[in-house]
């Protein structure tokens, strides 16, 4: 099957399609450049690094519906991993004033004075202890500050324990800052969180860090102060060295009166091995901004930054513009609340359509804007597909229902879908899919 044309999603995800960054791709040396015609004889090699990274499951996934978008056809896309909110007004405002007045430059690789403040206020306002200036570092984005962390943190032989299921970036970002991801599995019997005997048997002398996503990429689920403490207490006990990274990028976002609790509330007395990343995108839909930032110890921030001088040379001025009004704007605070009011009422509509549908199963998420679906029912043995991609391909093709599968997210026999569109789309798309799940039920 070529990949210039029509790919399928399991195609896509591959390691034989090197259009949508399959493994193939990184070997075959066919680029044609200078004097029209010369072919190089000397081609240039991609690294062993580059070629041990995998490509993201959820921009395949995108890129195929996309294309048969464009070929007309009604695709209704439940993969997005963004709000489809406009950012709060303040935050437009701010940015169209900033540009029609000032010029725009470089602003310091750490971030803006102003805007590091503000992160800082916004942090303790959470955490409820104080940051400064030089224990936070804003990035391009939360996966920048994973990034940069991980590049300055981690030597060969070190481990990052990663509950599955996982946001897919985590293992890859892992391996390109040199350490080894150890994927730990989440048990439907405990919610898919991660539980302390789990965490234990895993931790080793060279665990550095354990990353915790709460609420959860990809499942919703998020752990109370309670369950963040048993975590805790296990890895003071069993790898002392070991450091707590939490990744907060979905705190904003919990339902039916959650309350997302600090891990330096929920740890105090346990530990302070505590690192922080968060941002704006997801709370305050400012995805395309790419704001994110790292709070840890100072040496640790000062690290990142130089690394992040040579690379980026900090964070979009604009962008911080906009992420200072996101975080100082009282009406921005009132459009966050409104667009996660939005998602609860989302999110209780689709628990309500998927209800009865045959082979699904669906366990009620805390927070984020997804769910995590179970359709173990309809693949494996005995069973039309193989395994979760090859009925996410068919759903794509067939019914024009773009999901992403669970097995990139360490979770096979599940599919992810977003709730973050419009309410009709999510009513046709669960007519959808019942439709397809009744008729593989029916034989």
């Amino acid at each position: 099957m070529a990949c210039l044309g029509r790919v399928s999603l399991a195609f896509a995800l591959s390691p034989n399609c090197p259009r949508l960054g399959g493994l193939a791709s990184r070997s075959e040396p066919s680029y044609i450049s200078g004097v029209q015609g010369a072919r190089q004889s000397h081609p240039l090699p991609v690294n062993a690094r580059a070629q041990a990274i995998a490509p993201s499951a959820t921009m395949a996934v995108s890129a195929r519906a996309k294309q048969l978008v464009a070929e007309g056809r009604d695709v209704l896309s439940f993969s997005a991993g963004e709000p489809d909110f406009r950012p709060p007004q303040a935050v437009t405002d701010a940015v169209a004033a900033f540009i029609s007045k000032h010029p725009v430059g470089y602003s310091s690789v750490r971030g803006l004075p102003k805007l590091l403040d503000a992160v800082a206020a916004d942090l303790q306002a959470f955490h409820g202890r104080a940051f400064t200036r030089p224990e936070i570092l804003v990035t391009c984005g939360a996966k920048h500050s994973l990034a940069g962390l991980f590049l300055v943190t981690l030597s060969p032989g070190d481990e990052v324990v990663i509950p599955a299921p996982y946001w897919v970036s985590y293992p890859e970002m892992v391996r390109l800052g040199g350490g080894e991801p150890v994927v730990v599995g989440c048990r439907p019997e405990h919610g898919l969180r991660l539980a302390p005997e789990d965490l234990e048997r895993v931790l080793t002398p060279n665990t550095r860090f354990v990353v915790l996503n709460s609420p959860c990429n990809p499942t919703g689920v998020a752990y109370t102060g309670e369950q963040l403490r048993a975590l805790g207490e296990v890895m003071a006990r069993v790898a002392p060295q070991a450091w707590l990274l939490c990744d907060d990028i979905y705190r904003h976002l919990v339902y039916d009166g959650f309350t997302q609790e600090s891990a330096f509330q929920a740890l105090s007395g346990v530990t302070e091995q505590i690192v922080v990343v968060d941002g704006v995108s997801k709370s305050h839909a400012m995805t395309g901004y790419r704001i994110g930032y790292l709070a840890g110890p100072k040496h640790i921030i000062s690290a990142a930054a130089r690394v992040q001088g040579q690379m980026t040379s900090g964070a979009a001025t604009t962008s911080q513009i906009a992420a200072i009004a996101a975080l100082t704007d009282p009406s921005c605070r009132e459009a966050v609340v409104r667009m996660r009011d939005a998602f609860a009422a989302r999110r209780s509509m689709m628990l309500q359509l998927f209800a009865g549908i045959p082979g699904l199963r669906v366990q009620p998420p805390q927070g984020a804007f997804y769910l995590f679906l179970d359709i173990s029912e309809h693949v494996g043995a005995n069973t039309r597909f193989a395994d979760d991609i090859a009925l996410a391909t068919w759903l794509l093709e067939e019914h024009l229902l773009a999901t992403v599968p669970g097995t990139p997210f360490g979770a096979p026999g599940y599919l992810r879908w977003s709730y973050a569109t419009d309410e009709d789309s999510l009513r046709r798309g669960a007519q959808r899919l019942r439709a397809a799940l009744s008729q593989l039920a029916a034989g």
